[in-house]
């Protein structure tokens, strides 16, 4: 009697105390809201247990992405079972391109955790394989291991060479050193403390760089101060205000110095994206900062011909001339 006593203690105290009941199959929770996983699981009288969040590409949010034990498993009455939830899609930043060599948006947009997406290239004034646009624009919302499209320079169809190194050239030199090119010199005056007077310091574009026919090459270089030549810089801020929308526009912003000299200190390419059509619209306005001496001309060209013209001189407020 006593070994059927506690024979049966023991199998009451292991089949209810210790195991938890009877056994059911756990359903297959996978792709289901959480509501209607917890429902389906009280209904086989289970628990929903722990839930960690997780992004994921194409589950919605909310939604169920892994569960434990897996769907089949037997499981005792009153199991917990744990889950994996997504918080859908993560979106990351795009990074800006603009102005960059292929090579190096390739680079920029795969470490970003991005893909390079299409390719077009068209015909500009710009080295080959610069980036000229990116689709979607810099700083737009995009998910892990999306596609940036990139649009890229051609180059030009005119005839090219490569600028070769004016540094260290006396000034009086620099037009034999560019003799066999066709390209317009924009000499500028700096003011560095003991550098060599009227020797080249540096140069715009760089050395072994393309240049185009009738570019312009920009040259820093410290005047040699004499009695007789002491100027005076002055500086102004020209506004011209814009009366229709100039994103799909070509805008170039020039500066002609007292001596004729020209220079291209602004410019824009046409843009058709969201962000260039909500900047550039009408009653916005380009601001260009300049330094001169005695005189200089503004000169804002859209899409190639001459818009507007503004006089500085003396230090006096700019004046519009057309």
């Amino acid at each position: 009697m006593f070994i059927l006593v506690m024979a049966g203690a023991g199998y009451y105290t292991y089949n209810f105390a210790l195991k938890g009941g009877g056994h059911v199959t756990v359903p297959n929770i996978v792709d289901r809201p959480v509501t209607e996983a917890a429902l389906l699981l009280t209904e086989r009288n289970l628990e929903l247990g722990h839930q960690v969040q997780a992004a994921h590409p194409t589950i919605p949010k909310f939604y169920v992405i892994a569960q434990r034990p897996a769907a089949g498993r037997i499981a005792r009455e009153g199991r917990r079972i744990n889950v994996v939830v997504s918080r859908g899609q993560d979106f990351l930043r795009t990074p800006d391109l603009s102005g960059k060599s292929l090579e190096d948006a390739r680079r920029e947009i795969l470490a970003a955790r991005f893909r390079v997406g299409s390719l077009a290239r068209i015909p500009a004034e710009l080295p080959r394989d610069l980036v000229i646009s990116q689709d979607p624009p810099a700083g737009g919302e995009l998910p892990d291991q999306g596609e940036i499209h990139l649009l890229v320079s051609a180059g030009s169809d005119r005839p090219s060479a490569l600028m070769p190194d004016l540094r260290g050239l006396l000034i009086s030199e620099i037009e034999k050193a560019l003799a066999n090119f066709d390209v317009s010199l924009v000499p500028n005056e700096v003011d560095i403390p003991g550098a060599t007077p009227d020797v080249v310091l540096a140069q715009t574009p760089a050395p072994d760089t393309l240049i185009y026919e009738n570019q312009i090459i920009v040259y820093d270089y410290v005047p040699s101060i004499t009695e007789e030549r002491i100027a005076i810089r002055f500086e102004a801020t020209v506004r011209h205000q814009m009366f229709y929308d100039w994103y799909n526009r070509e805008v170039r912003v020039d500066v002609v110095d007292r001596m004729g000299s020209r220079q291209k200190v602004w410019s824009k390419l046409p843009e058709h994206d969201d962000a260039a059509r909500s900047t550039y619209i009408s009653g916005t306005a380009i601001r260009v900062p300049v330094i001169y001496i005695d005189e200089a001309n503004v000169e804002i060209y859209i899409d190639g011909n001459l818009e507007a013209s503004y006089l500085l001189q003396d230090g006096n407020p700019p004046i519009k001339t057309r």
